[in-house]
């Protein structure tokens, strides 16, 4: 009988270590990314990862399919997917056994409780019908290895690239304006990047700065360069090709963007500037400037310095003169009468208001008035005619 005793104590001992061996834990949920896929075509697959006691849920913006049925709706889908992918939504969570309880951050009396298992490498989360409301609407689960990352990874080349990247010390970005300033070019209100200068962009550099490269407290008038640093060349990669997509997409949104993949530095200019003053700025930074789909212009010609950029200033906008001498006195009923000031002009790519106001030899506020502008909302495009006198 003693024998027997022990025998049932052995079995149910071993029951109970294998039963605690499969029991779900905080760490085996922390252990990976997560994807939970749904069922239905229309809804998207969620995200989700796990820290010691907060759930972060996103949406997996690949799987969401396309009703685009043109171009413009087709960027408007880009836009929102980008917005998305910013987007996460903190859950808190606390695991006890078998049984998971979501709390909402925002509302003690939202939660909802899973019973949790294991089946190969996926955690299952099945609703528990008996502590969870009559109103509830959870859903089972099943979250499987989220593994897109690591597949990047398993590329040897890029890994080999990246990992090399990253250990490269940051540029200092001071050093890089520094030259700027040195080599005569404007660098107006330098200041750090916040998350309204990064709109929708990615948010993934160390270090980013924001500067104008007009003198003025004007914002309408303001082209602004951006400067970032990066502590991998794949941060840096996916940055620069959300602000090159963009400009694929509509020539509204284009923008010029030149890099160091060496240095893991970008810079992102406004796209209306002239890609001859880019070019200066592009050189004194060492920085390789991303082939452009506009070409220059004549109107590019000119000099941007600390020293001219007075030009885009309203009391410095006058058509040059050029010094008379002695002898041409003498002789001035001989010289040739002076050109008449056109009074139209047209739209050049790259070109806006400052640009055009500056090329013709009038102020900004002028060229709007001349042409019924309204400085908050208006549209150019090459080829428009504008009245300058």
């Amino acid at each position: 009988m003693k024998k027997i005793s022990v025998g049932v104590i052995a079995v149910i001992t071993i029951f109970l270590l294998a039963a605690c061996g499969t029991r779900i834990t905080t760490e085996d949920l922390k252990a990976n990314d997560w994807i939970s896929e749904t069922s239905s075509d229309d809804d998207p697959n969620m995200l989700l990862s796990f820290s010691d006691h907060v759930m972060s849920v996103s949406i997996d913006t690949d799987s969401m399919s396309s009703n685009a049925k043109d171009d413009w709706e087709k960027l408007g889908e880009d836009l929102a997917k980008q917005i998305i992918d910013q987007m996460s939504y903190k859950l808190e969570y606390t695991l006890e056994k078998d049984t998971i309880k979501i709390q909402d951050t925002d509302d003690e009396k939202a939660f909802v409780y899973y019973t949790v298992s294991k089946e190969d490498e996926n955690i299952i989360f099945t609703p528990d019908e008996k502590q969870n409301k009559d109103d509830s609407d959870a859903q089972k689960l099943i979250l499987k290895p989220y593994t897109k990352s690591k597949e990047l990874e398993s590329s040897s080349s890029s890994t080999e690239q990246t990992t090399a990247s990253s250990e490269q010390s940051a540029t200092d970005l001071d050093d890089i304006i520094e030259t700027f300033t040195q080599q005569s070019l404007v660098v107006y209100n330098p200041r750090d990047m916040t998350k309204e200068d990064f709109n929708i962009a990615p948010m993934s550099a160390t270090k980013a700065k924001i500067f104008s490269l007009i003198e003025t407290d004007n914002e309408e008038e303001q082209q602004n360069a951006r400067l970032l640093t990066f502590d991998n060349l794949d941060d840096l990669k996916a940055t620069k090709k959300y602000y090159d997509d963009l400009g694929k997409d509509s020539a509204m949104l284009f923008s010029y963007t030149a890099v160091n993949e060496d240095e893991l530095v970008l810079m992102q200019f406004n796209g209306q500037l002239p890609q001859e003053l880019v070019e200066k700025y592009v050189k004194a930074a060492s920085l390789e400037l991303t082939e452009s789909p506009f070409g220059s212009t004549a109107a590019e010609s000119q000099t941007y310095s600390s020293e001219s950029v007075a030009v885009y200033s309203e009391e410095s906008i006058q058509p040059a003169e050029a010094p008379v001498s002695s002898q041409e006195q003498t002789y001035e009923s001989y010289s040739a009468p002076s050109q008449p000031v056109e009074e139209y002009t047209t739209v050049q790519a790259g070109e806006g208001p400052p640009e055009i106001a500056a090329r013709v030899g009038i102020s900004v506020e002028t060229l709007y008035e001349l042409n019924g502008i309204d400085p908050n909302n208006y549209m150019l495009y090459p080829g428009d005619t504008l009245r300058v006198k």
